[in-house]
Parts: C-alpha cells; structure tokens; sequence
C-alpha cells in the first residue's frame, strides 16, 4: 500500500505545508511567505529552508513492513544525513548516508508482528522528498495526535549542526520531552530578523522558543542586531500574545573565553539587550544559554561553536528544566 499525500499529510508533524513537487511529496517546515522573505534576502539561507529538520512522521499500524525512498539534497553545509526509524520507542533502523547529501535512497524493513508506534525522523542536514513509502496491503495507519503545539526559531544550533542523528538535537529532544507538534524554523547562520517574525504561521503554538544571537555577535554590527532584535521580539509577542515565548540567549563557544570583542561589545551584551527589549513582553520569559552547555571543547564539534552529541544532550537537558518552571 503505498501511501499517498493526504494520507502522508495525517502522519506529518513538524511540517508547515506539504504538497507535491515533481511527483514528490514535500515538507515544508516554513510558509511561503517565510520561503520568499529568504529568496529574496540570501540565498544559501533559502536553501536551508528545504532542510527537513524537525520533520517527523508518527503513526500506530500494524504492517509487517516498511518501505521508504527518498530523494534527498543539500540543506546545510554539512555532507552526511540520517532518517532514524523508532519502534515502540526504540531505535529500529537508519536510511543514512555519512559522505554525500544528494541522491536517491531507500530501504525495506520488517517489523514485529501485531500493532506498533513508528516514529520516523527526518534529516535536519537535507532536504528529503517522499519517492515512496508503503505498508503492507490493507495496513492500519492511524497518527498519533499531539495536543500541543510549539515554533523554534534559531540559528544552526536550533537547525541541528552536529547532531549525527536528527533525534538527537537539542530541539528535537525538547519536542519530545514536551510531547509537542514542534515546526523548526532553524537556518544555519542566521541572525535576527525582523521581517520574518511579521510572517503568522497557520498554527496557534502553545510555546516558542527564540535562540538568536551568537552570529550577531560574531559580525559585531551593533545597530542591525539591536533593530531587528527588538522587533523580532516585539512581533512575535503581538502575533502570538496567547504563547509562552522562551528566549534563549548565546550558549558558550571558544571565543567567548578568548575575550573576544566585537562591535556589539562581549558576548554577554547580546543577553543583556535581550533582556531590556523583552522587559516589557509580558509572554516573553529569558534563559541564560551560557548555563545550558558546559564550557569545554569535550561537548563541541571541532569548531568550538556547534555542539555534538553530548553538548546537546546538556543543553536540552538543562533548557527543559527551565522552560517546564514556566508551563508545568
């Protein structure tokens, strides 16, 4: 049976629109009106709108198999994707590949008899479009609804550099701690932005959580990074005055213990900007990035500014026991 759009649009989480391209089936993580804001303002950024992260596709059945084909193309700088396949909550198998991005993809698996949850990640490194994806002949497919919902904006931390499996970032970590519809709009380099926090998503998210700042910093233009990020907040809180907006200032990185200085100042000056342009948003609620991940090269990528595997295990640790203060 192979499953068709509609079909496929009931199982999606983290998706912003799905539709057909090229006789593909397409997540889109961001709108229209988001993608063209990027088009026209940088375009490696638009390029990393296709990405898949935080894609997930979730349902009960009680097929026997699984097959999946996927055509997959850059999103990010980075060479190697994962779509990790969970059963019953543990990891069953990987469609991966650890040298190149492009291409074409697939895999058939056998699944324990009887009912089962399958979860499927999608790749936070590439974009990933549906070829095919069958259960057997007359299978159940029954999503697995979630009650709440949340948007993540944020730089490459939040898209997923260097997480080696999609599940393991801080953000896909925190969407399933939380048990939330999470929509990643992560973007490798990105910077704050006021234009894109104008643009509504369709959906009314219960949190959001903001995690700008480290690549402000890093260009050290003082007058662009307090504009936009007074205004990124600002219309975030009119647009969504109902949600729990978590900003997350700058985790540490390398330079931070060098002294660096840009035009902007230290890196602790972008935290405290933060704090006085969200003073006044009463649904804005601030959380030190520096306490969130260690200060050690041992929980980085060897840039220093991206964490890995166990860089992100501390920060989503440490990020969900803060944010479950402010909503438990």
């Amino acid at each position: 049976m192979k499953l068709n759009l509609e079909q496929i649009s009931t199982i999606a989480r983290g998706a912003a629109r799905i539709s057909y391209v090229d006789e593909k089936i397409c997540l889109f993580r961001f709108t229209k009106e988001q993608e063209d804001l990027y088009e026209v303002s940088n375009a490696d950024f638009y390029k990393k709108t296709f990405a898949t992260a935080g894609v997930i596709l979730e349902f009960m059945t009680d097929s026997s198999t699984l097959s999946l084909e996927v055509e997959v193309f850059s999103g990010s700088s980075r060479k190697f994707f994962a779509h990790s396949i969970y059963v019953n909550g543990n990891k069953y198998a990987t469609l991966n590949c650890l040298c190149d991005n492009n291409g074409i993809f697939g895999g058939k698996w056998t699944f324990p008899e009887g009912e089962k949850k399958v979860k499927i990640y999608f790749p936070w490194s590439t974009a990933s479009r549906i070829i095919d994806m069958s259960l057997d002949d007359g299978a159940t497919l029954i999503p697995v609804r979630k009650q709440k919902k949340m948007i993540m904006f944020g730089d490459s931390i939040t898209h997923g550099y260097d997480a080696m499996s999609p599940e393991n970032s801080y953000a896909a970590r925190l969407a399933d701690a939380l048990d939330v519809e999470a929509i990643n709009k992560g973007i490798g380099g990105e910077v704050f932005r006021g234009k894109l926090s104008e643009f509504k998503d369709s959906i009314e998210p219960d949190y959001i959580t903001v995690a700008y700042g480290t690549n402000d910093w890093s260009v050290g233009n003082r007058e662009r990074f307090e504009t936009h990020c007074k205004a990124f907040y600002e219309n975030l809180s009119k647009n969504y005055p109902n949600s729990k907006i978590f900003a997350i200032t700058p985790i540490w990185r390398n330079e931070y213990a060098t002294g660096k200085i840009t035009d902007i100042g230290t890196l602790d000056r972008v935290e405290e900007y933060i704090r006085e342009v969200t003073a006044a948003l009463p649904n804005v609620t601030v959380i030190k990035g520096l306490d969130l991940v260690p200060p050690s090269a041992d929980f980085f990528a060897p840039d220093i500014i991206h964490p890995n595997d166990k860089g992100f295990e501390h920060y989503f640790e440490n990020l969900v026991a803060e944010i479950k203060k402010h909503i438990d």
